[in-house]
């Protein structure tokens, strides 16, 4: 309850509406960015190989290129900026740059979001499952939500388990990176396969 008596419901339905943005809006997690971003990022395992994602840079620049391409917003919570900035190091401030540009948007944890991620606490609780749960990572998901939420986005990406648990309640799609397509006319990922034999033979005269 607040100060007031009303639930964080309440107050929810009473905050201000924001006009939804123009077209449709992507939301990117730390999961799929870092894929991106980092070519250290450990990829996540594809369930159809059981083995580690193929490829998964290429897929997730594949992905953000056709968003581009289509003039989609692809919004970047300020959480998940934090934990990419803490592996960004010298490359701070370009990060920064990059994020700042479209089709990227950075978008911080308003009041607006405040109220809808309460709102969600108060329906479905913060107590999580075993010790990979904790408090702290609850809510924390719970803002990138919210925020998701406030921003009218329609798709979120993400290799979380939680981030697609919480995005499915509240009626968003989530996007897994072993769900994004490779680019049909990049040959580049097919060069660690072995040469068939006497391919690598060079052509006579």
């Amino acid at each position: 309850m607040g100060a007031d008596g009303r639930s964080a419901r309440q107050m929810a339905r009473t905050a201000p509406e924001l006009a939804a943005p123009e077209g449709m809006t992507a939301l990117f997690d730390t999961s799929v960015l870092l894929l991106a971003m980092h070519p250290d990022a450990s990829p996540p395992i594809d369930p159809a190989t059981k083995k580690a994602l193929e490829h998964p840079k290429q897929r997730v620049d594949y992905l953000i290129r056709n968003l581009s391409k289509a003039r989609k917003k692809i919004v970047i919570p300020a959480p998940v900026l934090t934990e990419i900035l803490v592996h960004a190091g010298e490359s701070t401030n370009e990060y920064v740059q990059n994020f700042q540009q479209p089709p990227f948007r950075i978008v911080p944890f308003d009041t607006r979001a405040a109220i809808e991620c309460a709102s969600a606490i108060h329906r479905h609780g913060i107590k999580g499952k075993g010790r990979e749960n904790p408090r702290a990572k609850i809510k924390f998901d719970r803002q990138i939500i919210a925020i998701a939420q406030v921003e009218r986005v329609e798709t979120i990406y993400s290799d979380d388990g939680d981030i697609f648990k919480y995005g499915t309640q509240a009626g968003i799609e989530v996007i897994r990176s072993y769900e994004l397509e490779l680019d049909p006319e990049d040959r580049q990922h097919r060069l660690d396969l072995e040469p068939v034999d006497g391919d690598d033979e060079l052509p006579t005269a």
